[in-house]
């Protein structure tokens, strides 16, 4: 290469630390035009359209570099962290093992494979990649973390908390360990102050940047809130919010229309002229919003010896909307080919990978109550359970909590557009149930707490399970249940959660004036 194209490059570099992914991207785009075998165009190219989510083209600009020139393992590691995150898991893995047979000590590869195991739910496997790669460089704070997570999904509670305090040794200043926990510890009785004012002191660090400064007042907030300081526990909650959608897009409109559209298709259907085959596998959907319940439900009945479940997937989410949507409305002509499509197939090929050899296979993906009409197409023997809780205390605890990087939803975290979008689920619901009477089982959380044991054996019967009481015992359960409600899930059932919205009602005033339209 030049000394030009070199000076240029270590520009684009020092802009991709900095995040200006667009600028950079353009900079690449016009810089190949000239310079069409640069590998390391192409792959910091590639790197842009990850960031933006654009995996396709990203695929297509590793794919360029790696044609380029064979050597390129940095190409190849990313494009199977592309194919991986298009959920092309076996395309993923072959190209992390072949990088392994290159090097067998090359730790990237090693971690992406653990990240595409735990992803899977081979939770063993990961566990067992991330160790290895521990050996490897045992100083590595995001390793640590990674190991907390999978410990954290096998209920080894004190193990997990033990691999944040490494990482947090290793690396002061990772607050994603500390908001990690922060969810383990329990702030209660001063036990923890120690970590509750390492967090405040980190936050008056005026170089911090903006995602740390979320990571630690979600921290914050349930370190307060434990010790039932409200005042303070709201007002980080709110400033982790506020800081959390500034970057986020309304798409409340786009849910409005998405909801009368699906209302407007399904009203005309003749379910019962579409001639679908019945599965061998029994499917189970529990759908519902966040923090509605749903993480309680899955670990009960997947307590049951014939259930295994996938957790949240995110097919339906992944390739219905991608069919049917076109220019921001649903499609009628799409939603037609796709219902005459072989999708009922593809989705249990996709099930397979997941190796669950039970005769149940229980679905936990929250967004399915959008395609509750397209899962009794494809799958009309299958059984919906429908999570729901008293409104302004699910709203609060969606408030509360922090969501993965991959739910950009701008609903999650603004009080306005939480209330609308509720209403809006809250209507798609009502039409579910008055389209398919008596085949969505609504499951009210707090009727659970109240009557565990009747609940619990109303669920298995609405399943066609025989009784099994393991199901009593779901604290117990060693199936691993991969979401934000791990800890609360491993615990046995506890009433502190029902009506807590009563500790911020002067707080929430936004959410509760929308949410009083319901009554």
């Amino acid at each position: 290469m030049s000394q030009k194209i070199n000076e240029e490059i270590q520009i684009l570099i020092n802009k991709y630390k900095f995040g200006d992914f667009n600028e950079v991207l353009n900079k690449c785009s016009s810089l190949l035009k000239k310079n069409p075998k640069n590998d390391f165009l192409w792959n910091l190219a590639g790197l842009c359209f990850q960031r933006a989510g654009n995996h396709l083209k990203a695929i297509t600009s590793f794919q360029n570099a790696i044609e380029n020139n064979s050597k390129n393992i940095s190409a190849k590691n990313n494009l199977g962290i592309s194919y991986k995150s298009i959920r092309e898991y076996s395309k993923a893995e072959k190209i992390f093992k072949n990088l392994l047979l290159e090097n067998k000590n090359y730790i990237n590869a090693i971690v992406n494979i653990a990240n595409l195991k735990k992803d899977t739910y081979f939770f063993e496997d990961a566990l067992s990649y991330y160790n290895k790669a521990l050996k490897i460089d045992e100083n590595l704070p995001e390793l640590h973390l990674n190991i907390s997570n999978i410990l954290q999904v096998k209920n080894e509670m004190n193990l997990a908390k033990d691999h944040l305090f490494k990482a947090l040794d290793l690396k002061s200043d990772f607050s994603k360990a500390d908001q990690n926990l922060s969810m383990l510890l329990n702030y209660k009785d001063n036990i923890n102050d120690k970590h509750l004012l390492s967090m405040i002191n980190k936050l008056q660090n005026t170089s911090l940047d903006r995602e740390n400064k979320i990571l630690l007042h979600f921290g914050l907030g349930k370190a307060f809130e434990d010790k039932k300081n409200y005042e303070e526990s709201f007002k980080h909650f709110e400033q982790g919010n506020n800081l959390k959608k500034e970057k986020l897009s309304s798409k409340i409109n786009f849910y409005k229309k998405k909801a009368e559209d699906i209302k407007k298709y399904f009203s005309t259907i003749k379910f019962e002229k579409i001639n679908k085959n019945l599965d061998s596998v029994n499917k189970i959907f529990i759908l519902g919003l966040p923090r509605s319940g749903t993480t309680l439900l899955e670990k009960i009945i997947s307590s049951h010896s014939k259930v295994g479940s996938v957790s949240e997937i995110g097919y339906f989410y992944d390739h219905i909307d991608k069919n049917i949507i076109v220019d921001k409305k649903i499609n009628e002509d799409q939603i037609n080919k796709l219902v005459n499509s072989n999708f009922a197939n593809e989705y249990n090929n996709f099930l397979k990978q997941f190796n669950i050899k039970k005769k149940f296979i229980l679905d936990k993906t929250l967004t399915n109550f959008w395609y509750i009409g397209f899962i009794k197409i494809f799958f009309p023997n299958s059984k919906i359970i429908h999570s729901y809780r008293n409104p302004k205390d699910n709203c609060l605890s969606i408030f509360k909590n922090l969501f993965p990087d991959t739910t950009g939803e701008k609903w999650l975290y603004d009080q306005n557009e939480m209330g609308e979008y509720y209403l809006i689920y809250h209507d798609i619901m009502k039409f579910w149930n008055k389209l398919f009477p008596n085949q969505i089982y609504n499951s009210k959380y707090e009727d659970l707490i109240n009557n565990k044991v009747s609940k619990i054996k109303d669920l298995i019967k609405f399943c066609e399970l025989e009784w099994d009481e393991k199901c009593l015992n779901h604290h117990k359960n060693t199936n691993p249940i991969k979401t934000l409600s791990i800890n609360q899930a491993n615990k046995p059932i506890y009433k502190t959660s029902i009506n807590s919205s009563q500790f911020y009602k002067d707080k929430l005033s936004e959410i509760y004036k929308i949410l009083d339209e319901l009554n």
